[in-house]
């Protein structure tokens, strides 16, 4: 008897540790991995401008929203994500608005060694729409239409047109463009274009 009684015991520890190793597999496989596409709001730490920057340029920011499968926290608030400025370029003349494109490369939860992942904004970066160099022009056109029109000239209204529109064809040459920037403090969001493996979270 004692004999049958220590094989049942061993076989149901057996049983009982397999059970374990499969759910502990199961619960990695599905809970603690973020496909690739999944979008993580972040908040900025620090001031990222198209003015100063450069490309290379590190920096940080902290996940601002929770990331959550199947009513599990994955990846909590407040973990770091770092940064990497990858191409940048300033405002310039001729309504050039200024370009940032950063990368987000590192994610470190609280107790955990940095995890390497491959972000990028969800939306992009702009300035101004170029709209407004164009109004410049046609303002000038029309108001150039207008005093020529109010001349004596029988093509009065067509030169100062002419006139008009180079006049604010210069504004809108000699005007800057608008550099781009993310406010300490503004959150933004990422998308994932690898999927992300996650450690298991230790309450």
């Amino acid at each position: 008897m004692r004999f049958k009684t220590a094989v049942v015991k061993v076989v149901m520890v057996s049983l009982l540790i397999f059970a374990n190793f499969e759910l502990v597999g199961a619960q990695h496989d599905s809970v603690y991995r973020l496909p690739a596409g999944t979008r993580i709001r972040l908040k900025m730490d620090v001031e990222l401008s198209s003015r100063v920057a450069a490309v290379s340029d590190t920096f940080t920011a902290t996940v601002a929203k929770a990331v959550t499968v199947r009513d599990v926290v994955v990846l909590p608030a407040g973990s770091v994500v770092g940064g990497r400025v990858a191409n940048v370029s300033t405002a310039a003349a001729g309504g050039h608005n200024g370009e940032l494109d950063p990368v987000f490369e590192s994610v470190r939860l609280e107790n955990a060694a940095p995890q390497k992942i491959d972000g990028v904004l969800v939306n992009k970066l702009a300035g101004p729409s170029s709209m407004a160099a164009v109004l410049v022009v046609i303002g000038g056109t029309v108001i150039g239409a207008v005093i020529g029109a109010v001349s004596k000239a029988n093509n009065g209204a067509l030169i100062g047109a002419g006139v008009g529109a180079g006049a604010g064809t210069g504004v809108a040459l000699m005007r800057k463009g608008k550099d781009v920037r993310i406010r300490t403090g503004e959150e933004f969001e990422i998308e994932l274009k690898r999927e992300l493996v996650l450690p298991v979270l230790d309450y």
